[in-house]
């Protein structure tokens, strides 16, 4: 029985599901899930960016095609690493990242 649903997952895969439907291929990116590993908080964005990353691309992809060019595929899309950038330009309260372990504050040590 095994080996039936072996052939069925290799038949599913080579009709071409994954170029067809954007949710897998975003979350089977390898750059993606790379990105994710690098701790909880960005595997938590990684996790919930999918909207984002996906209109990204649809942006990028209008702006290929009013230029006359041919759009990149969402895989491709994806191999650019679109997380990092996105990740490093949030303010660090949305990232979860306070300075607080490292700068506390004062007013509280001072008797005024």
């Amino acid at each position: 029985m095994t080996m039936q649903n072996s052939d069925m997952w290799k038949d599913w895969l080579a009709s071409g599901v994954l170029e067809q439907y954007e949710p897998a291929q975003y979350y089977s990116s390898p750059t993606g899930m790379a990105f994710g590993q690098g701790s909880p908080r960005r595997r938590r964005y990684f996790s919930n960016a999918y909207d984002d990353i996906f209109k990204e691309y649809l942006g990028s992809a209008g702006t290929s095609l009013r230029g006359g060019q041919q759009p990149t595929s969402f895989m491709e899309f994806l191999e650019t690493d679109p997380w990092t950038k996105r990740y490093s330009s949030l303010p660090q309260q949305n990232r979860g990242v306070t300075g607080m372990a490292a700068n506390p504050r004062t007013r509280f040590l001072y008797n005024f």
